[in-house]
């Protein structure tokens, strides 16, 4: 019985997941998460790197530089043409609409990075891969706000070649520490509220380890998460061709999976019917949790 409701719930869950609408000549379609996947495995730090992060100084946009130098550029050498498109068209909406969805990123992500602004952070990046900033004004009937959660997850990484046409790719940088299944834990449906409030307030985890402000959910009491992690390893391995991957998926459901509080707003509490998960260089899901923002 367990097993025929297990099934018919992942089906509906794929059948909800429409493919994107049809492309229109001339305009481009854009997707906040993309502003996220372009950070890479800063998506997936180990709290041993999280806490070295936070001693960082980002003030100087040098430092900014220097970072996408080390930890952005080897991503998004690896992205194919198509997605870095999709990527560069995100930034350039974003940033020169001044819509707020740019500050979203790192919270939402719990990436531990203090900046002094996401629009700055993001601008330096831009300018980093690119060679040039992003454009003051764009027009904005040429880009539209593409929420399909299907086009969400159409970026495309090369997972084995080391080089492209322009060259080898940058070296990865050294990775310290373990993402640890305790992580998983802080997102259980027995997390306190109170706690989840002091994370998104704080920054510091259930568990002590310390962070900025960001986005702290917790999954439902009758959220199945075994289920959800079976059905987006098997949505990588479906979505992994001869060299190409995705590092992240969103799971849109009928239902709400998850609840929390936004970074620095933990008097109002979200629900969710999305989830996050992301997968690592070596193939494996290092983080899944419910997205609280879209």
């Amino acid at each position: 019985m367990f097993g025929t409701l297990k099934k018919g719930f992942q089906k509906l869950v794929e059948w909800l997941d429409f493919p994107p609408p049809r492309p229109k000549p001339g305009v481009s379609d854009v997707h906040w998460e993309f502003m996220g996947d372009l950070l890479g495995e800063l998506a997936a730090l180990s709290d041993t790197e999280t806490e070295t992060f936070l001693n960082r100084d980002f003030s100087d946009p040098n430092a900014i530089r220097e970072l996408a130098d080390s930890w952005i550029r080897p991503v998004w050498a690896r992205f194919m043409p198509s997605s870095r498109e999709k990527i560069m068209n995100t930034l350039d909406y974003y940033l020169a609409s001044g819509s707020g969805k740019t500050d979203w990123i790192l919270p939402s992500y719990g990436i531990p990075l203090a900046v002094p602004s996401a629009r700055l952070f993001f601008g330096i990046v831009r300018e980093t891969l690119s060679g040039s900033p992003p454009p003051a004004t764009i027009e904005l009937a040429r880009y539209r706000e593409n929420r399909r959660q299907a086009f969400a997850n159409t970026l495309y990484s090369d997972l084995v070649s080391e080089a492209d046409e322009n060259g080898p790719f940058p070296d990865w940088p050294e990775r310290k520490g373990l993402i640890l299944p305790g992580d998983l834990e802080r997102h259980a449906a027995t997390q306190p509220l109170e706690r989840l409030r002091h994370w998104a307030e704080t920054g510091t985890t259930p568990d002590g380890v310390p962070g900025l402000p960001r986005d702290a959910a917790r999954w439902n009491k009758n959220t199945d998460t075994d289920a959800i992690r079976e059905m987006a390893a098997a949505r990588f391995a479906r979505q992994k061709h001869a060299r190409l991957g995705v590092y992240r998926l969103t799971l849109s459901f009928t239902h709400t999976v998850g609840e929390g509080y936004l970074a620095r707003r933990p008097d109002t509490l979200v629900t969710t019917r999305k989830a996050r998960c992301i997968i690592d260089r070596l193939g494996f899901m290092v983080r899944c949790y419910p997205v609280l923002r879209g």
